[in-house]
């Protein structure tokens, strides 16, 4: 078990900060979170800030033990979780999503390289890989060798951030960034989608049926950052099964007919690979919409 630390979770009031603050707080680290709106969530009191304004950003992260009350100590924190930013596509305009999402990402980055704060995990997305698949995947499985194909503002920020982290390591070698590419999200309410997804799959091609619990991204953050992974790494942060209950072959074989199949398709097995993440941090997703179902 990592020894404790002090977290800063931004966008601690979306639906992975939620759990990512969990996460953290369960597993004996002291959380403070960052969102636009001053809250408390599970006790972790979280303060207003705006991520696209440097200076609140570099204020907040090198201020949290007046901010918060905490004892003594560094004024800085030892890890931060960066999630805030408009959380999906078509929120927003395409030149808002792509000048908020880019411009907190390198905020965040800045402060922490400029504070000496040396680990970031940070939220990257599955869109960087060519979602939505109009265009067949190079491959599938798809893991973190997949041609890199942002088809949208959305992920073209995504896309430079991970291109931003690639060279704040390199400007500040002992830093560790982990760009963890999330599935689609879902909560409890957004179970209610599966039916309809197993009974017409077409519908869910898009993002070759992936999803991830929002427990287990949240659960990803953390172990982020309990790691010191030494330099810039991507994961894919993804359910081990596909939506939909069909066998994963069946659907390849029916919505990507010419794809190349280059790993086993066994059962309902995702058609996106979270084995790097497993290697990396000890990733080991243990929620699904079976779950949901059973519940």
């Amino acid at each position: 078990m990592s020894a404790p630390m002090r977290v800063v979770v931004t966008g601690s009031a979306g639906k992975i900060g939620r759990e990512a603050v969990r996460s953290l707080k369960a597993a004996g680290h002291r959380v403070v979170g960052l969102d636009l709106r001053a809250a408390t969530l599970d006790g972790v009191r979280t303060a207003a800030v705006d991520c696209t304004d440097f200076g609140a950003v570099l204020g907040a992260l090198s201020g949290i033990d007046t901010m918060f009350g905490m004892a003594p100590g560094p004024q800085i924190p030892d890890a931060v979780v960066h999630l805030a930013g408009i959380p999906a596509p078509g929120l927003s305009d395409d030149a808002r999503i792509f000048d908020v999402n880019t411009v907190s990402t390198y905020n965040v980055f800045s402060a922490c390289a400029r504070l000496g704060i040396k680990r970031i995990a940070w939220g990257s997305s599955e869109t960087i890989l060519g979602l939505p698949f109009n265009t067949p995947p190079t491959f599938l499985p798809i893991d973190e060798t997949h041609p890199d194909l942002p088809n949208w503002s959305y992920s073209l920020a995504k896309f430079l951030g991970e291109q931003m982290a690639d060279q704040i390591v390199r400007w500040h070698p002992d830093m560790s960034i982990a760009s963890l590419r999330f599935s689609n999200v879902f909560d409890a309410a957004d179970y209610a989608q599966q039916p309809g997804a197993a009974a017409k799959p077409g519908h869910r091609k898009f993002n070759v049926w992936g999803y991830v619990d929002a427990r287990d991204a949240g659960e990803a953050c953390r172990l982020a950052v309990e790691t010191n992974l030494g330099g810039h790494e991507r994961m894919i942060i993804a359910a081990t099964d596909n939506i939909t209950g069909h066998a994963s072959a069946e659907l390849a074989a029916t919505h990507f007919p010419d794809t190349p199949i280059r790993g086993p398709l066994d059962g309902d097995v995702s058609l996106l690979s979270s084995k790097r993440a497993h290697e990396l941090i000890g990733y080991a997703p243990r929620f699904g919409w079976r779950d949901a179902a059973a519940a």
